[in-house]
């Protein structure tokens, strides 16, 4: 454990090699990248086997959903941060003339990353690279609920960066709480929205920038006209995926009355499909995190009728895919389920639905499945959240062509990709004049200038 005094130390050290200005080279930048996509490549099976004792995740899953998403994210800026690091020449207004404007990206300086153990390799590393290509040094705090994963992410920054660079911390929660009351230059936290709250509140004392990654209750809709079978596969999918241990999972389901009962049907089958007839038996099922994780599980299905599923297993912490009837105002529709639990509510009318969703604090994501254009254009004008996918599923987290957050409860600010870059930069606006030009357009006496501004105008 790090003690506050070791934590303000090396603060100090960091901001003394940011001071030198070396993170500012973009070759620098580059190279560090490059090390430690050549770490994580060396890691692979290390990884793999910290996230099976730690989520008991397939290989599979920890490389598609953690190791390649941060691979992609490495290969996005070792390509492209010289780029996006220059000088963007734009317009410059009639008042400023001769002027030229541009807007000069340059790095905050220190950011303090904080992560989740949902995602415990992809989640503190996909901000690291957007925070290293920006020009920043970094201190990240992990989660205590995914020991072995840290150790791992701990040996790969250890091996690829100084700790003038880049450094993990292990704190208490007491000294937790003083390093996060810190003056930082930029803070970034993925998380559950109270504590992100409580990180926000910190940050607003000091006037500090901030990401932060939220979660919410992200709804899936079926309408009448949708394609069933796809629906119902992407839904088993992406909920089940490290069982439902996903900001963006499919938090519960608006099914239309019409076709309710068949869509039931393939969902139960699709279950059976990924995962077997008994999915507590599937080596490659992932289980909850910990026992408080069950319980809570458990609770959302006291006095439900459950419609498949159901089954549990303490020692494993695992509990069965499982979809039980719901009401709006059952406790299940009233927090982030974040598990294999997925509350099923029928529908008439698409109104009914938007009202709902425009009634709870915004969502991460809204997932709507229906082949009728206009249905999909009234779902997307009609609703607010992070990000809004028609007849698919999660699977634009991995685009990082698309900036990826939340709004109101769900998040505040952007990143992956170009947006990761502009979230850990500050945009510089920068205005230069020539000096041998000088209208005194702008000076006193006005006499008739202000007609000449109105013309200039219009």
């Amino acid at each position: 454990m790090n003690t506050l005094e070791q934590v303000l130390d090396l603060r100090k050290k960091q901001a003394e090699f940011f001071a030198t200005g070396k993170t500012r080279e973009i070759d620098f930048r580059r190279e560090s990248l490059k090390r430690l996509k050549g770490s994580i490549k060396a890691h692979e099976d290390d990884i793999k086997k910290a996230l099976r004792l730690d989520l008991n995740k397939s290989s599979f899953e920890s490389y598609a959903t953690e190791i390649g998403l941060v691979l992609n994210e490495i290969n996005t800026f070792i390509n492209k941060v010289s780029r996006w690091a220059k000088s963007q020449r734009i317009g410059t207004s009639v008042f400023a003339f001769p002027s030229k404007s541009f807007v000069v990206p340059e790095p905050y300086g220190q950011v303090f990353i904080i992560s989740p153990w949902n995602y415990p390799f992809q989640l503190p590393m996909v901000p690291l690279v957007g925070a290293i290509a920006a020009g920043n040094v970094v201190i990240i705090r992990q989660s205590r609920f995914s020991p072995e994963t840290n150790k791992v992410v701990r040996e790969i920054l250890s091996e690829t960066f100084p700790q003038e660079l880049a450094a993990i911390i292990e704190t208490d929660l007491e000294v937790a709480e003083e390093v996060l009351r810190l003056s930082w230059d930029m803070i970034f936290f993925t998380g559950s929205t109270p504590v992100g709250k409580k990180i926000y509140s910190s940050a607003a004392v000091n006037l500090t920038p901030v990401v932060l990654e939220l979660g919410s209750k992200s709804p899936v809709v079926v309408d009448e006209d949708a394609s069933i079978g796809l629906a119902a596969r992407h839904i088993i999918w992406g909920k089940l995926i490290n069982a439902g241990q996903t900001c963006i999972s499919p938090d519960y389901l608006f099914v239309h009355e019409k076709i309710k009962d068949k869509l039931i049907v393939r969902l139960k089958n699709e279950i059976i499909k990924m995962y077997g007839a008994k999915p507590l038996d599937n080596p490659d099922y992932p289980r909850l995190i910990s026992g408080k994780a069950f319980d809570r599980m458990l609770s959302y299905l006291e006095n439900k009728q459950i419609i498949t599923g159901g089954s549990s297993d303490r020692e494993k912490l695992s509990v069965e895919p499982t979809l039980i009837e719901a009401r709006q105002d059952d406790k299940c529709m009233s927090e982030e389920i974040f598990g294999p639990v997925l509350p099923v509510m029928p529908f008439r009318d698409i109104e009914e639905v938007i009202w709902f969703i425009n009634s709870r604090p915004r969502p991460l994501s809204i997932y709507f499945y229906s082949r009728n254009r206009k249905s999909q254009r009234k779902m997307q004008h009609n609703t607010t959240s992070g990000a809004f996918l028609v007849n698919e599923m999660i699977v634009h987290f991995a685009n990082n062509n698309l900036p990826f957050g939340g709004v109101g409860e769900s998040g505040v600010g952007r990143y992956h990709g170009r947006e990761s870059f502009r979230a850990f930069s500050n945009m510089k606006a920068v205005m230069k004049n020539n000096t041998g030009i000088d209208f005194p357009l702008r000076y006193p006496p006005f006499g008739k200038k202000e007609r000449i501004i109105k013309w200039l105008i219009k």
